[in-house]
């Protein structure tokens, strides 16, 4: 419809749009994937594209990750579902075929493609400041991210900081190189004052893999080095965890942690050894007092069981005074100052919570999952220890549909009746899919659709190896990492980082290859 050139540069600023755009939600990821995928219609020479995907192994491998979800799609019970999650993976389809029959970026567009990504990743991360520490005091550490979920959030800037240190190699201006090395710093200080745990363990993956293979050429005492300091941050690391989890659950010998026999009106539980900062959280309990108190103060707000049965308010306060080692009374309450009663209507379960790094919050909460599970309490809404009920749930269905799966539609529903049949401890709120991808995969395809899925990733890099580019490793690392522990496709920011640098990375080397 246009003249060549105005084509390309319509290709070029849709996907600048789109590295840039999927850091800022929905809408700015799918208007440039609209406007790329328009650009190639309204291009045309669909004979010539098609000559040169039709003999195209790469581009059919790619693709079959869609390919066979539409096979699932032909057994499913719930079809709505089942095209609901196509329309999700669409671009898995969409931008393979764009990117396999257009000419492939140059290294300068490369290049061009990649600030925009960095770029994307800056204003993602400065708006989270801006929101979480300047206009509002967010103490939760899951809504620290605003565009994304904050493990997704992880994935992206760990591909930043490689770009980053891939940007140093390749340039040669030492203020360039500056420059780089700056937004490393902002990212890796980025991921631990947002306490992005997860995106913190891909990091330190990352380094161990590197310094492995930069180490193994070097000589022994570089390697003695290495594995002294690998050793050291490991215990560092481990003794950090530690230090959190003994100073939560040790018991502190105090008055407080003694029951009090004296009077009737105070009860305790020998059964429930929940802690806080060390001290017992169900111990030295007078209701009555606790209940007339609060609502004195907040009567729109208060957990007397005759009208709200507000129990969570009761259980909250019951932790916070626990944390401040006080008796679960109207002593213990009189020494509540007002920052502790606004902590406890946010729902802050232990006054030192808002003084803590949110790296120290989120080990806090790891730890406090830990125990919870592990003393046989509530898991519901414990993003770690949910897991493997999760997985429990997914093998049941598994085991009953081994080879093809229950198809692309009927996943979450053979997961719900699954969770009801075995009494899972879940709530129905928590009924999840099993956050990993590939045990996802083999629920909804089977043994069949897991080895197409492991296969679509495998082939590329033995087919390409030499062609393609040094990021396209450290990617795949970070790319297998979250689906271990994520549905990484269930969502659009996941799937977005899976089909876009995936999509980029390949297409490129093979265009390479054949050039």
């Amino acid at each position: 419809m246009f003249s060549q050139s105005i084509h390309r540069y319509l290709f070029l600023f849709g996907c600048c749009a789109l590295m840039c755009g999927m850091m800022l939600g929905a809408i700015l990821t799918s208007l440039p994937q609209f406007i790329i995928v328009g650009n190639w219609l309204l291009e045309g020479d669909f004979k010539n594209k098609w000559l040169k995907l039709k003999t195209n192994k790469v581009f059919w491998v790619v693709i079959s990750v869609f390919l066979i979800h539409v096979l699932g799609l032909l057994y499913s019970q719930n079809v709505s579902d089942g095209l609901n999650d196509l329309q999700i993976k669409l671009p898995l389809l969409l931008l393979p075929i764009v990117f396999f029959s257009t000419k492939s970026p140059s290294l300068n567009e490369f290049y061009l493609l990649l600030y925009c990504f960095l770029l994307g990743c800056v204003i993602n991360t400065v708006w989270c400041y801006i929101y979480s520490f300047i206009l509002h005091k967010n103490e939760t550490i899951r809504h620290v991210s605003r565009y994304m979920n904050h493990i997704r959030l992880g994935l992206y800037l760990n591909v930043a900081i490689c770009c980053c240190v891939y940007f140093i190699k390749q340039h040669t201006r030492y203020l360039t190189k500056v420059l780089f090395c700056f937004l490393i710093l902002y990212y890796i200080f980025t991921l631990y004052t947002l306490g992005l745990a997860s995106g913190i363990f891909t990091l330190f993956l990352l380094l161990i893999i590197f310094v492995m293979i930069v180490v193994f050429k070097q000589k022994l005492i570089f390697k003695g080095l290495a594995v002294v300091t690998l050793i050291a941050s490991v215990f560092f690391i481990t003794n950090y965890i530690k230090s959190i989890y003994n100073f939560q659950f040790t018991l502190n010998a105090t008055a407080v942690n003694v029951p009090i026999h004296s009077s009737k009106n105070y009860w305790d539980t020998v059964i429930n050894y929940q802690k806080e900062n060390g001290n017992l959280v169900f111990v030295n309990i007078n209701e009555f007092e606790l209940k007339q108190q609060w609502k004195k103060r907040f009567i729109a707000d208060s957990f007397d069981y005759s009208t709200r049965h507000n129990i969570n308010r009761y259980y909250i306060l019951l932790r916070y005074l626990a944390s401040k080692g006080l008796t679960k009374d109207s002593a213990g309450v009189s020494k509540l100052l007002p920052q502790d009663f606004d902590n406890i209507k946010n729902n802050i379960t232990n006054y030192l919570y808002p003084s803590w790094g949110n790296l120290h919050k989120r080990i806090y909460e790891l730890v406090i999952e830990y125990d919870e599970f592990k003393n046989n309490r509530s898991i519901n809404g414990h993003s770690l220890t949910m897991r493997l009920y999760f997985w429990h749930a997914a093998f049941k269905v598994i085991k009953n549909n081994p080879l093809i799966g229950v198809g692309t539609g009927d996943v979450q529903q053979q997961l719900n009746e699954t969770y009801i049949t075995t009494k899972s401890p879940l709530s129905a709120e928590w009924y999840k899919r099993p956050h990993n991808q590939f045990i996802t995969i083999t629920v909804a395809l089977g043994i069949f659709g897991l080895l197409f899925f492991v296969f679509s990733i495998i082939y590329p890099v033995f087919k390409l190896r030499k062609q393609l580019t040094v990021l396209y490793f450290p990617f795949l690392i970070i790319l297998i990492s979250s689906f271990m522990l994520e549905d990484t496709l269930e969502s659009q920011a996941g799937l977005s980082f899976f089909v876009v640098f995936n999509t980029l990375f390949i297409s490129l080397a093979y265009n390479k290859a054949k050039s």
